[in-house]
């Protein structure tokens, strides 16, 4: 039933907005035009409201909004709220999801200087955890073994010359040792076969080669009898000491992030736990399709709990200054404007326009436009733009005036004067005073004047339009006093009619603002 009420509710705004535009353009097609003028620096045509005026070159025609009036029972049924304006840090957690990767920093790709053909495998499946110095394979190579045999030759040359009084056959013969030991070394033979082999004198068939790094085989191309050649991978390790996550950050939050600055991140995996790092880097570009930019993260992972391909939600405190903000449900944003309503007091609500800037959580900054301490509208603000613009539309063009008073009159000549005490004035009994003077400037002390208080209705609000009427006595010197009753605030359309005999004499309109 509500649903049914609210879209009656904005269908009347919608129709009472678009009635009052074609009468308003009824009523200008109708009266002449006034006289423009051309030359720079002159003020706006009269009569034309400031916010109808047109927009600069290049600049989106700002919508007509007029001040809106509550009072608090009514708000109380629709929701309006007020929220004050706050000066506040701007820390913005920032949150999105990311991914655990490898740390690049910690892959280690295993593989031979010589050809050979691989014996006996010893690591023998993927993801099989391994130590650095812990046996991988044994190797069958006649080049190893060729150079091998080279060197136990080198070292018997040696030892039979240790002898000989010749110095530079010692020397010559410590270089064949050491060139030869050289080659076995280049080749990554394990310092303990090299050490086996010169205390054995004695050259294996095969050699068993070790891990360099400690770690878990991601990836195993080695097969036990296989045929390798130099360079060829036969391990990939990572080890999980550390890992990454890199997460993707909105273009628009790039502001936030900076490297070093610290991170959490929660899996799913363990429910209840964080585990606590730092961006270490920021992506130099944006993915296009996706308008984020790859955000990395490293984080200390000493029991292997995380695991690359595992999702992570990552939380980081963005950094920011101190700065103006209001809730982001009191900012109308139409993409070309943006619009919040000032509490004034009373149940008065001024329109005003303001620039916002980033949008943390559920509060925006604001730019330009408020002061710290005001408040502003935070609920049912729909309804009150809603009523702000039939405001307007209303207040773009002027009731019809009365039609000519009788020949010889005077209705045009009168000066009618009109003000309220207070000023402006209040709900309840307030005092009505109008000063009339004649074409010569004389008191016209002897005539009727009465006082007539319209405002429209109000659809969207859920009430009538209302009218009341005061008859004002002479109170002397042609200044006619009496009191008036202003049933609510807001704005009313005032009109002042000066009689005499039951003929009139003049009219005149004007507007105030009851608060």
């Amino acid at each position: 039933m509500r649903r049914v009420l609210l879209a009656s509710a904005v269908v009347a705004v919608v129709v009472l907005v678009l009635a009052g535009a074609m009468y308003a353009i009824r009523a200008r097609i109708t009266q002449p035009p006034p006289a423009q003028s051309d030359a720079p620096g002159q003020p706006p045509m009269a009569g034309m409201p400031a916010d109808s005026m047109p927009a600069k070159p290049g600049e989106p025609a700002a919508t007509p909004r007029g001040d809106v009036t509550i009072d608090p029972r009514r708000q109380q049924l629709i929701g309006v709220r007020t929220a004050p304006v706050m000066h506040e840090p701007m820390q913005h957690m920032l949150r999105t999801v990311g991914v655990v990767r490898y740390n690049e920093t910690s892959l280690a790709d295993i593989n031979l200087r010589l050809e050979g053909w691989i014996r006996d495998l010893y690591v023998d499946y993927t993801g099989q955890p391994i130590q650095k110095g812990q046996p991988l394979f044994t190797l069958y190579s006649p080049d190893l073994l060729a150079t091998q045999h080279e060197y136990l030759l080198a070292l018997k040359t040696r030892d039979q010359v240790q002898t000989s009084v010749i110095a530079d056959a010692r020397e010559r013969a410590e270089q064949i040792v050491a060139a030869a030991r050289q080659r076995l070394v280049l080749w990554n033979l394990p310092g303990e076969e090299i050490q086996a082999l010169e205390e054995k004198r004695q050259a294996p068939d095969v050699v068993t080669f070790r891990s360099p790094v400690s770690g878990f085989v991601i990836e195993k191309q080695a097969l036990q009898g296989m045929h390798v050649m130099p360079g060829q991978m036969l391990y990939k390790v990572a080890n999980l000491s550390t890992v990454w996550v890199e997460a993707d950050v909105y273009e628009q939050e790039m502001g936030l992030a900076r490297v070093g600055q610290r991170a959490t991140v929660t899996l799913d995996a363990y429910p209840g736990e964080s585990f606590d790092g730092r961006a270490i880097y920021i992506y130099p570009f944006v993915e296009e399709n996706t308008r984020t930019v790859k955000v990395r993260f490293q984080f200390a992972n000493p029991r292997e709990r995380l695991k690359p391909g595992m999702y992570a939600n990552v939380e980081m405190q963005g950094r920011g200054a101190m700065g103006l903000t209001v809730p982001s449900n009191a900012v109308l944003d139409s993409g070309t404007e943006q619009v919040v309503f000032v509490a004034q007091g009373d149940g008065y609500f001024v329109p005003r326009p303001v620039k916002i800037g980033r949008r943390l959580g559920q509060r925006i900054e604001i730019a330009e436009g408020l002061k710290e301490d005001e408040q502003v509208a935070t609920g049912a603000t729909f309804f009150l733009d809603s009523e702000s613009q039939l405001r307007a539309g209303l207040q773009n063009y002027e009731a019809p005036q009365a039609g000519p008073a009788a020949p010889g009159a005077g209705a045009a000549a009168l000066d009618i004067t009109f003000r309220s005490q207070p000023d402006p004035p209040r709900t309840g009994e307030t005092l009505f005073e109008v000063a009339v003077k004649d074409a010569k400037g004389q008191l016209v002390t002897d005539a009727d004047v009465s006082v007539q208080l319209f405002m429209p209705a109000m659809p969207t609000m859920n009430m009538p339009a209302m009218r009341n009427e005061a008859k004002l006595p002479h109170a002397g010197a042609g200044v006619y006093r009496g009191p008036g009753q202003v049933m609510m605030a807001g704005r009313w359309d005032v009109t002042v009619t000066v009689s005499k005999g039951g003929q009139p004499l003049g009219r005149k309109q004007f507007a105030v603002a009851a608060r």
